[in-house]
């Protein structure tokens, strides 16, 4: 703050910590996913090794590239907030990217997701389909979103 009381802070600057805020929360619902992925496979019944070799598996179909995540984040980021709730609401599903002919994603949500949300689906897949984020092949990526109050 200057003399004069008005603030010498860039433009903008208070959108940092909102952005942050927002990328640590598609990172925690990532990383949620994957803990729910990782419980199925090591409550399956078989021999240790077996489990290690499905765990494996696993883990390799659902790790995600970083600037994808970033990307997806970014063009869900207006519907996310616009599907605010004021009270905690978890949404959980399986986002398929299809590789078009471009190259661009082109996004389905599957069946078996949190019901209730289709309003928020239908902005996801238009946003996504509209940004036209590059993949280099067609790959299903399980979410998870927190509809709550920002915090």
């Amino acid at each position: 703050m200057n003399a004069n009381g008005t603030t010498t802070a860039p433009v903008g600057a208070s959108c940092g910590r909102r952005r942050s805020d927002f990328l640590l929360r598609i990172f925690l619902s990532f990383a949620f996913a994957l803990f729910v992925l990782a419980d199925a496979v090591c409550s399956r019944s078989g021999t240790k090794e077996e489990n290690e070799k499905a765990a494996a598996q696993q883990q390799a179909q659902v790790q995600v590239d970083p600037a994808l995540a970033r990307a997806l984040g970014h063009a869900m980021q207006p519907c996310i907030a616009a599907h605010q709730l004021p009270k905690s609401t978890l949404y959980t599903g399986h986002l398929r990217l299809e590789r078009a002919a471009s190259g661009t994603a082109t996004a389905v949500f599957l069946p078996g997701r949190t019901p209730g949300h289709e309003d928020f689906e239908a902005c996801a897949v238009k946003a996504i389909n509209g940004a036209a984020i590059q993949i280099p092949q067609t790959t299903t990526l399980p979410v998870a979103f927190d509809f709550g109050p920002q915090k």
